[in-house]
């Protein structure tokens, strides 16, 4: 049995671009599922380990406590000379998520609560990562 194959006589044929149309959608709706983004901090911290853990509020203030004594908050990085100024303006009664480096010193640690007291923030949790082997 012979096929016999017809040539458009009108210009070069013209594949489909549907297929690959929803191929692409496809996975840009895969990696999207998959794939999941985290805000990052303003320095990178190195927590302690702990051995339970919970889910924070929605509202919640991160503030980063690095081994050089720098407290970062969203975008904003300084000393205990600019805490005030690089909280947001609606902080008055939000959580405070402390992720302080590991090699940070507690009575520093203890230093920054009390500031965040005298500040008016009542609710402080302080950060820790999760053992290896510990689910």
């Amino acid at each position: 049995m012979k096929r016999r194959i017809q040539i458009a006589k009108d210009g070069p044929v013209q594949e489909p671009m549907l297929p690959l149309i929803n191929i692409v959608f496809l996975l840009l709706i895969f990696f999207m599922i998959a794939g999941s983004l985290q805000k990052l901090g303003p320095f990178e911290v190195d927590p302690p380990t702990s051995q339970t853990a919970e889910a924070r509020p929605e509202d919640t203030i991160v503030l980063w406590f690095g081994s050089n004594g720098e407290i970062g908050i969203d975008d904003l990085t300084g000393g205990f000379d600019r805490l005030s100024s690089m909280l947001p303006a609606d902080y008055i009664g939000r959580p405070v998520e402390i992720r302080a480096d590991r090699e940070v010193e507690g009575a520093r640690v203890v230093h920054l609560l009390v500031r965040l007291q005298e500040l008016g923030i009542e609710k402080v949790q302080l950060m820790t990562a999760m053992q290896p082997g510990q689910e």
